[in-house]
């Protein structure tokens, strides 16, 4: 049976200048729980996508933190972002229609697509107390 390990933390208060500190700490911890080449730069990109989207569009400029803890569950390393932002679930969102060229799309749009793609799993639910919870998941490459 495959280990499972407790979370690591990251508590941060909101602002795009911790956006590097988010994505040391997840490289940090999803390395030491196993994630390792691509499989890890895929999921750094997609938690750079969410925390981004939360900081820009969840908060809109008003005070607040993120929460961030990673950890593994069997042959998965999972990293949950919880906010406080107003609730918004990003898998009722369309995927963005790439059949456009490159030069005609609009600026933005592509982050909740990216971490649909980039990872094997992402989950969001209401926090009951307010808020949003994201989980990301990538298998470890065996």
């Amino acid at each position: 049976m495959a280990s499972v390990a407790a979370p690591r933390q990251l508590d941060v208060a909101v602002e795009l200048a911790v956006l590097p500190d988010i994505r040391e700490h997840v490289r940090l911890a999803a390395a030491s729980l196993g994630l390792a080449g691509l499989a890890l730069e895929d999921l750094l990109v997609a938690v750079d996508e969410a925390a981004t989207n939360i900081v820009k569009h969840g908060y809109r400029g008003q005070s607040g933190r993120l929460n961030i803890a990673v950890e593994r569950n069997a042959d998965t390393v999972e990293v949950r972002i919880r906010d406080t932002a107003r609730h918004f679930d990003p898998r009722g969102e369309a995927p963005p229609d790439l059949t456009v060229p490159l030069p005609d799309r609009p600026v933005g749009g592509m982050g909740i697509h990216l971490m649909r793609t980039l990872t094997d799993g992402m989950a969001w639910r209401p926090v009951p107390t307010g808020g949003n919870e994201i989980t990301l998941a990538k298998r470890l490459v065996r």
